[in-house]
């Protein structure tokens, strides 16, 4: 779906080059993270995609068709984005602003009102009750998620994500990036964000492209950047700890057995991920926790061993 080949960015003439003879082919469908140290260049790489920034040399092509050969208003109609601080526009109510691209691209009224009324559902929240607020008069998350909705609006085949949920608090955003990954789910869109985040990268990344100059250093799946570390700057970005942030990409399902738990176990659910796990042993001075279906009966048991075997 975006395939970028030796991409090069400078400001000024003989300038350094602040992204620097990259190539990056993103798959339909995937979500792509880039990731790195402040001035390393993801945001510069994001913004040429949708021709927010033009690139000085390369070639970037998004769904077929090369983005310096399409009028950039009318490419960016086609590209869903989203910005850490939402970017609704403050004087048009819940409803306008989700219309906003639609109404550009000449739908008529009831196919607007029934598409707005389909993605609040889709991000959580109630027609009813939104549809004629302003952006003032929403929380922090709530914003965020009409931010969602409005890219969504017009069904783009990609959408661009600029740290969308950086200005939020810690168990907001955790919240809203699992249910950001369900709404893929739904939806299947070919994604590429910027986060500064490493836990965000591995929670939402089907792949992560770590960058460091200009350059991506390495370009894998979450758990082959955890696990096999390129060089000795992955290595000190992915954190001592990366073990542990492993964990998070297994559920508990991946690990338990059928046998039945002592009693008095501390219970877990399947869908919970193996790091969650760990910790509640941790916490509970354990080896062993009773696994819980939706249902809440016991399943089986998972095992420290059985964790660190993973």
């Amino acid at each position: 779906m975006i395939n970028m080949q030796h991409v090069t960015k400078r400001y000024t003439e003989g300038s350094v080059a602040s992204v620097d003879d990259l190539s990056l082919i993103v798959p339909e469908g995937s979500t792509v993270a880039l990731i790195g140290p402040s001035g390393c260049g993801k945001t510069t790489t994001m913004r040429m995609i949708n021709r927010l920034i033009d690139p000085t040399e390369g070639t970037i092509i998004v769904n077929g068709e090369d983005v310096t050969k399409v009028d950039p208003v009318i490419l960016r109609r086609h590209i869903g984005y989203v910005i850490q601080q939402v970017g609704l526009f403050p004087h048009m109510t819940i409803a306008q602003n989700i219309a906003a691209v639609p109404k550009l691209l000449g739908w008529d009224d009831a196919k607007i009102r029934n598409r707005t009324d389909e993605l609040l559902h889709l991000v959580g929240l109630d027609p009813a009750e939104m549809l004629k607020r302003y952006p003032r008069q929403l929380s922090g998350g709530q914003r965020q998620r009409i931010g969602v909705a409005r890219a969504l609006a017009a069904d783009p085949p990609v959408l661009l994500l600029d740290e969308p949920f950086g200005a939020i608090d810690p168990i907001a955003r955790t919240r809203l990036q699992d249910e950001f990954r369900q709404i893929l789910q739904r939806v299947r869109k070919t994604v590429v964000l910027v986060t500064h985040d490493l836990d965000e990268a591995i929670r939402l990344g089907d792949r992560i492209a770590l960058m460091k100059s200009g350059k991506i250093v390495q370009y894998d799946t979450p758990d082959a950047i955890l696990s096999h570390p390129a060089d000795a700057f992955v290595e000190n970005f992915v954190g001592i700890d990366r073990a542990i942030k492993r964990l998070s990409l297994f559920t508990v399902d991946h690990a338990m057995t059928a046998d039945k738990p002592r009693q008095g176990a501390h219970m877990v659910a399947s869908t919970s991920n193996l790091r969650d796990a760990l910790a509640l042993m941790v916490a509970a001075n354990s080896d062993v926790l009773a696994v819980t279906d939706a249902s809440g009966a016991v399943k089986g048991q998972l095992t420290r061993d059985a964790i660190f075997s993973v």
